[in-house]
């Protein structure tokens, strides 16, 4: 009864790679719909133009985190060689972004340049 339990383990990166593409998937595709219905929503000439660049801002930057996360998780569920510390790096960060995503959405919002 000598198992010891080993973060190395492809039993272990597997499930962890999984879930972190999954939730990426989520994240992806809410922050797609999120954009294109700001920018393909009918224009009502009571709501200044600029507005919509301002609340898609945010979008300009979490979509690609996603994607690059997406496309990184894909390659390593298809040559099945999980590099332990990458998987546990982008854990954290997905986690982080979990937990603080409206601390980031507030930080990228502070910064919008299409604000007054």
């Amino acid at each position: 009864m000598n198992s010891s339990f080993n973060f190395k383990d492809n039993k272990i990166l597997k499930p962890i790679t999984i879930v972190i593409l999954l939730y990426s998937i989520l994240m992806f595709f809410n922050y797609i719909e999120n954009l294109a219905g700001f920018v393909f929503k009918p224009k009502n000439p009571l709501i200044p133009e600029y507005l919509t660049y301002y609340i898609a801002f945010p979008a300009y930057f979490i979509l690609p985190f996603f994607l690059v996360v997406i496309l990184i998780c894909i390659r390593f569920l298809k040559t099945k060689q999980y590099q332990f510390h990458v998987v546990f790096f982008l854990f954290g960060m997905v986690f982080l972004f979990f937990i603080f995503q409206w601390k980031i959405y507030e930080y990228l919002m502070h910064i919008n340049p299409y604000g007054s």
